[in-house]
């Protein structure tokens, strides 16, 4: 009887420590996206004094793709934003967090 209620007690808070991490996470990401929201639409110019000099450059059709590589404490983290042919900012994509 004492192992069934060690096991239900294990899986609770189990479950409600996933619910709490996925909050924290999906939080941290929203943030992360409103910070480099701010850079759309603008030079990638603005984007560079900003952030330094892009780790990589690519090309893909005609847009030019810029990736900054992020050492963090926990883990390293890309960010890459898309850049048109007018050197506007027309998009990104993150693995970072903050």
């Amino acid at each position: 009887m004492i192992k069934k209620y060690f096991v239900f007690l294990t899986l609770i808070f189990s479950v409600y420590s996933c619910a709490i991490v996925s909050e924290k996470a999906a939080q941290k990401a929203d943030k992360e996206n409103a910070y480099l929201s701010t850079f759309l639409n603008k030079s990638s110019a603005n984007l560079n004094s900003t952030l330094g000099k892009p780790t990589q450059i690519l090309s893909e059709n005609n847009l030019t793709i810029h990736v900054y590589e992020v050492k963090g404490t926990i883990f390293d983290c890309q960010r890459k934003f898309t850049i048109d042919n007018k050197n506007n900012v027309t998009g990104f994509v993150s693995t970072c967090w903050d």
